[in-house]
């Protein structure tokens, strides 16, 4: 697949869906299909960011988790300085789809091309 890359237990798209607020950025990755989702901040942390030069397009700026810190703030990851911390959900903020790679996930990239 040209258009995720799987790193440990994460299928990572391969491309930013842009920048957006954290509600428009809920929306885009729920359009992608059943488990594809923000990655959380451990993800981020313990996953991602080690991996930060295998996955293509990636960049030094800000990208939304999935964890929510307020009614009107959440987390987010910053690539560039290896942190998280929160911000209002209105912020505009890149967007990074992953979804957790089993043995559903596996079953259904083989079967995709078929």
């Amino acid at each position: 697949m040209e258009d995720l890359i799987i790193i440990e237990d994460l299928m990572v798209l391969t491309y930013d869906l842009g920048k957006m607020n954290l509600d428009e950025a809920i929306i885009e990755v729920k359009e992608l299909g059943d488990g594809w989702r923000l990655p959380t901040i451990e993800e981020f942390k313990n996953i991602l960011y080690p991996n930060k030069s295998k996955i293509p397009n990636i960049k030094d700026d800000f990208y939304w988790s999935s964890m929510e810190y307020a009614s009107d703030a959440a987390w987010y990851f910053s690539f560039y300085y290896e942190y998280a911390y929160f911000t209002n959900k209105n912020d505009t903020l890149y967007v990074r789809a992953v979804k957790t790679f089993n043995g559903e996930a596996a079953l259904e990239l083989l079967l995709k091309d078929f």
